[in-house]
C-alpha cells in the first residue's frame, strides 16, 4: 500500500511525503521522519488506516496541522492509475491556462507592448464576460491613441488595469497560484496544490486559520477574535534561549552541578537543573491604520488588545499620515476603583472590546488617512526615543505601501542597533513583495514576516522572531 511505484521503496516514499508536508507547512524534523519509518516496521503496510495512523501520530505535532497532513495522505497514498490521471489532468488544465493568458497578454496591451500582469490577472480576464472584455479594451485602445500619451504612462496604465482585473479576481473568486510551495515533480506538486485547494472543505480542519483577515465574516469574526488574542498573547510571553536556576527536575544544568559537587572531590551528589527563562521584553508596537490597511482594521485591533492584555505596559502606536500614540486609551477602566480606607484598590475590569475600539477610532486623527511611515518613525525616534531600549522588540504591523520610503529605511535603520529586535507583520501575500521595492527596503533592518491569515500569525510564532524573510 505504502509503495508508489515499482522503483521506489518504503523510504523513499515516506521521505517524498515528508517533503510534501514541509512545502505544506508542517514541521518535520530528521528524527521524526526516523519515527515515522520506525513505526511502520510495527504496522501491516496492507491496512491503510494503519499506516495512517502511524504517520499521523509521529509527524504531525499540532491538531491544526491534523486536516493538511489527512488531506495530504489521501491525495499521496492514491491508487497509481488514479493518481497518474490526477497529474494528467493538472498538466492539461495548466497548458488550457498558459494557453488562454497567451491570448489575453495579446489582447491587453498598450501601443503594441503587452502589460506586465501577474497569471491570476491574465486569468481573470478570460473569466470575464464579453462586455466588460471589450470595456477594458477599448480603455487601452483610447488611451493608447491620446495626442501627448507616450510609452512612459504603461506603468500608470498597468496599476489601473490591475486594480480593475484585482476587483474583478475577488467578486469572481480566482485563487492566488502559491507557487512557492512547488517542488517542479508533477506528482508531489499535484499533491501539493491538491491539498491547498482542498484545505478548509467540509469534513475537517478549520477554514478560519487559512482565510485572509479582510475576509472574514461577521459571523466568524468572534471566534476569529479569539484566536488572534491568543495568538497575540503567545507571541508576547514566548520562550527565550535563556536559562535559569531551577528545582524541577527537567534540564540538567552541567556547569554549575559540577562546581556545587567540587567539595565532593567531583562525585556527583548533589544535581543541579535549569530551565528557560520567560522572555518579558519591552514591547513597542506601531500600527498602520491608514486608508491601505482598513480592511485589516479589526485585525489590528485584536491583535493590539491580545498583547495589551497579556504585557503590562506595552506602549501601542497607530499611524498614518503621522504617529499616535494611544497606550493611554488602552489603559482606561484599569485604573484602581473607589474602594473604603484600608482596603487594597480592586482593578476595574477592561470595557467591553467593541465599545474599546470605536471609542479608539472615533478619537483617533490618523484613522484612515495617507501613509507616512518615515514622519511617524521621525516621531518614535524623537519623542518616544525612551522606549528604544536594548530589551525591546518594536512590532510593526503593515503592508509597507508609504510615502517617503528612504526616509522611513533610513530611521527603521537608525531605530534597529537600539533595540532587541524588529518585527514587520506584512499584510501583502509574498508573491506581490516583489512587486513593492518598500518590501526589500524595510527587510533590510527588520524580520519580514507575510502575515494576513491567522496561520501566517501562528507560523510567526512557531518559527521564533529574529529571522529575517527576505523577498525572493
Amino acid at each position: 500500500m505504502i509503495r508508489r511505484d515499482p522503483a521506489a521503496g518504503l523510504e523513499e516514499n515516506l521521505v517524498r511525503f515528508v517533503h510534501v508536508l514541509r512545502r505544506l507547512g508542517v514541521p518535520v524534523n530528521p528524527a521524526e521522519s526516523v519515527d515515522a519509518l520506525t513505526a511502520l516496521g510495527l504496522v501491516d503496510l496492507t491496512e491503510r488506516r494503519q499506516v495512517k495512523s502511524a504517520l499521523r501520530a509521529t509527524l504531525v505535532k499540532g491538531e491544526h496541522h491534523l486536516h493538511l497532513f489527512d488531506l495530504a495522505f489521501d491525495l499521496f497514498f492514491l491508487p497509481p492509475e488514479e493518481l497518474q490521471a490526477r497529474v494528467r489532468e493538472r498538466r492539461e488544465a495548466r497548458s488550457a491556462r498558459e494557453a488562454e493568458a497567451r491570448e489575453a497578454g495579446r489582447e491587453l496591451r498598450f501601443q503594441g507592448e503587452p502589460l506586465d500582469l501577474t497569471p491570476e490577472q491574465l486569468e481573470t480576464y478570460t473569466r470575464l464576460g464579453e462586455l466588460q472584455k471589450e470595456r477594458l479594451k477599448d480603455f487601452l485602445a483610447e488611451s493608447s491613441a491620446g495626442s501627448k500619451v507616450d510609452r512612459s504612462f504603461q506603468p500608470l496604465i498597468e496599476s489601473i488595469v490591475r486594480g480593475h482585473l484585482e476587483r474583478w479576481r475577488r467578486k469572481l473568486g480566482v485563487k492566488r497560484r502559491r507557487t512557492e510551495h512547488l517542488t517542479g515533480d508533477e506528482t508531489l506538486d499535484m499533491v501539493i496544490e491538491g491539498t491547498l485547494d482542498g484545505r478548509g472543505a467540509a469534513g475537517g480542519g478549520d477554514p478560519l486559520l487559512h482565510m485572509d483577515m479582510k475576509d472574514i465574516s461577521d459571523a466568524d469574526f468572534p471566534r476569529a477574535a479569539r484566536l488572534v488574542g491568543r495568538l497575540a498573547r503567545r507571541l508576547a510571553t514566548r520562550l527565550s534561549r535563556r536559562y535559569r536556576e531551577s528545582h524541577k527536575r527537567r534540564r540538567p544544568n552541567l556547569r554549575r552541578t559540577i562546581r556545587s559537587n567540587i567539595k565532593h572531590g567531583g562525585v556527583l551528589f548533589d544535581l543541579r537543573y535549569r530551565e528557560r527563562r520567560v522572555a518579558r521584553p519591552r514591547l513597542v508596537l506601531v500600527c498602520d491604520v491608514s486608508g491601505s490597511m482598513a480592511r485589516y482594521t479589526a485585525f489590528i485591533l485584536e491583535f493590539i488588545f491580545g498583547l495589551a492584555s497579556a504585557v503590562r505596559g506595552v506602549e501601542t502606536f497607530v499611524f498614518s499620515e503621522e504617529l499616535e500614540r494611544i497606550t493611554p486609551r488602552l489603559a482606561a477602566g484599569t485604573e484602581p476603583s473607589a474602594r473604603p480606607v484600608g482596603q487594597a484598590a480592586a482593578p476595574a475590569p477592561l470595557p467591553d472590546p467593541g465599545v474599546l475600539a470605536s471609542e479608539i477610532i472615533r478619537r483617533s486623527r490618523v484613522w484612515g488617512k495617507g501613509t507616512d511611515l518615515g514622519r511617524a518613525l521621525e516621531t518614535l525616534v524623537t519623542e518616544h526615543q525612551h522606549l528604544l531600549t536594548r530589551d525591546a522588540v518594536v512590532i510593526v504591523v503593515s503592508d509597507t505601501k508609504t510615502l517617503g520610503a528612504d526616509r522611513a529605511a533610513e530611521l527603521l535603520g537608525r531605530i534597529r542597533p537600539r533595540v532587541r529586535d524588529i518585527i514587520w507583520l506584512n499584510t501583502l501575500p509574498q508573491e506581490e513583495w516583489n512587486d513593492h521595492r518598500t518590501v526589500a527596503l524595510f527587510a533590510r533592518h527588520a524580520g519580514m514576516y507575510e502575515c494576513y491569515t491567522l496561520a501566517h500569525l501562528e507560523r510567526v510564532i512557531r518559527l521564533g522572531v529574529g529571522r529575517n524573510v527576505r523577498p525572493r
